[in-house]
């Protein structure tokens, strides 16, 4: 990978000190890259050491820490987000010493950082030199290590996978993900789009998915504007496609609209998407206007749903979750979340599920979906609900399906029930 000097690199901390503030990766870096004004070559290293910085942060906190005087969680945000982007550079993408050294050290002055210039050319300096830190004797805490993962995370998947089926998922997610599309079916073909974008390929089992070889700025390619896709995983078409085309559609909890927008161009009937968050409606309702289709979105609780919403066909949870099975898309979610979380969005992963049902007509289907495979999101908050009766769980698997769980099914990066109302 060619560098581009200090601009990207600066584009790259201010995103990395965005999201030590709270905001999400992708938005951070989406905000960092419209401030920045830089070409599309320079944007694409920015955006590579924004979301390799927060893959591997464990790691490299490790790595530095030995050449730093206080503990790396004292220093001030930009600082620390300078050293472990410098570090992820030199240890992750090979980049020459000198280059990154003095690019980094340009970004301290240019993120107004520039008191910390010289700390952060030593500390550099010495990570190039001596590289990686030593691991821990412990196994589980090695693989944590070595895999830039929370050891309490890690320990869970040891216990419920062994040591290889851990390992295998941990690789998996420190690989890059492809940029995956879903075409909109109401203005193009998949060959058609394909045959646009030029460097797509078509995904097995899924009939309107595109898959790109080299990920860039979705907003440059061609037919962006003209509403001929939207991004979309595997997993999330999967559950979308699994849902039968019916009268009256409801996605509670829909966040930006992504599945909702899916069924409304599967479906002809009326199409409806709800959430608590109003800055993600009005997110939900651009996209549609971009993809010129007929749906609707309103802010609201699922949990007090007024009676003109309910009596629906097919009612749509896409339940708040950790979001631990998309961290190669998300990789700075492991880094926000704790164990005793699980638990507390199982319980209102369960709260949600009764309203859904309760948004739903008799011998109307609820789809349950969450973006996690840990066992308080998925099928414990499924069992609660299907022990209280009201419904039953349908069992037919939809596409890409890759192991079966004790109720639903496990997609890549997802999990999915469909359950019958009584």
């Amino acid at each position: 990978m060619s560098g581009s000097g200090a601009p990207a690199r600066a584009a790259a901390a201010r995103a990395g000190i965005k999201v030590e503030a709270g905001l999400h990766l992708p938005q951070a870096v989406d905000e960092a890259l419209r401030q920045s004004g830089m070409p599309l070559r320079d944007r694409g290293l920015a955006t590579e050491i924004a979301y390799g910085t927060e893959r591997w942060r464990s790691y490299l906190d490790h790595a530095i820490s030995p050449h730093l005087r206080r503990p790396i969680a004292a220093l001030e945000s930009p600082v620390r987000t300078l050293l472990r982007q410098g570090a992820y550079q030199l240890l992750r993408l090979s980049l020459p010493a000198y280059a990154v050294v003095d690019s980094e050290t340009e970004a301290a002055q240019r993120i107004g950082a520039g008191r910390a210039r010289g700390l952060v050319n030593a500390v550099l300096r010495r990570v190039a030199e001596h590289g990686a830190a030593p691991e821990p004797a412990d196994p589980t805490l090695a693989l944590a290590l070595h895999y830039a993962h929370p050891a309490w995370l890690v320990r869970r998947w040891v216990q419920r996978l062994g040591m290889e089926g851990a390992e295998a998922l941990l690789r998996e997610n420190q690989e890059t993900p492809p940029l995956v599309l879903r075409v909109n079916r109401r203005k193009a073909t998949r060959q058609e789009v394909a045959a646009r974008l030029g460097s797509a390929i078509e995904v097995a089992g899924l009939e309107y998915a595109v898959q790109l070889r080299s990920a860039g700025d979705v907003q440059a390619l061609d037919g962006w504007r003209e509403g001929l896709f939207q991004v979309q995983d595997i997993g999330a078409q999967a559950v979308g496609e699994a849902i039968a085309p019916s009268g009256r559609f409801l996605e509670i909890a829909c966040g930006r609209g992504t599945k909702t927008l899916q069924q409304a161009e599967r479906q002809d009937g009326l199409v409806l998407g709800i959430d608590l968050d109003a800055r993600r409606i009005a997110e939900a309702e651009r996209e549609r206007q971009r993809l010129q289709l007929d749906a609707h979105f309103a802010q609201g609780d699922a949990r007090e749903l007024p009676e003109d919403a309910k009596g629906q066909d097919d009612v749509l949870l896409d339940a708040p979750c950790s979001a631990l099975g998309v961290l190669r898309r998300r990789p700075d979610v492991k880094w926000r979340r704790q164990e005793k979380d699980l638990q507390a969005n199982g319980r209102l992963q369960a709260q949600l599920l009764r309203a859904a049902l309760g948004a739903c007509r008799e011998g109307g289907v609820v789809t349950y979906s969450v973006c996690s495979q840990e066992p308080e999101e998925t099928w414990a908050p499924v069992r609660e609900v299907l022990a209280e009766g009201g419904a039953s769980a349908l069992s037919e698997p939809p596409p890409l399906v890759t192991g079966e769980a004790p109720v639903g099914f496990l997609l890549p990066g997802m999990y999915l029930a469909q359950l019958r109302r009584h």
